[in-house]
């Protein structure tokens, strides 16, 4: 496994007056990209509801703005991985167009989390051995 990568559709709804995307909006695209990379390695049929994760921490360091007809990709990986959390990295990258590069980068703190205790707990070990294969430095 490496960088998960996901295509963004930009909606109208994301430009702000100022004619570029709105900065809460990379936030949703972090999301999609999160999602896809967890999907890579947790079952579907995983109860969430019982052994899950809460979403301890999010930054974003904003480089260029996105316009309504950029083509965009976000993108995630590994960081670090503790005991009971692991970091998440983010790019949102601009494809194609006449200033490719990295618009935005975000890193999101992840606390695995048994939702019958009410207590976090350790990464589980396939979701360790998944996200260690995930590790970009």
């Amino acid at each position: 496994m490496s960088v998960q990568k996901v295509p963004v559709q930009i909606r109208f709804a994301d430009v702000d007056m100022a004619r570029h995307v709105h900065n809460a909006v990379y936030l949703q695209w972090f999301e999609l990209a999160r999602m896809a990379l967890l999907q890579g390695f947790i079952a579907p049929e995983h109860d969430w509801r019982k052994e899950g994760l809460i979403l301890a921490r999010n930054e974003v360091d904003y480089r260029m703005p996105v316009h309504l007809t950029d083509r965009i990709e976000a993108e995630a990986w590994c960081g670090t991985i503790g005991n009971k959390s692991f970091d998440l990295l983010y790019a949102i990258r601009r494809v194609g167009g006449p200033k490719p590069g990295i618009c935005a980068e975000g890193r999101s703190v992840m606390v695995c989390y048994d939702y019958t205790t009410d207590k976090s707990i350790a990464v589980p070990g396939p979701w360790r051995l998944a996200l260690e294969e995930l590790v970009i430095e």
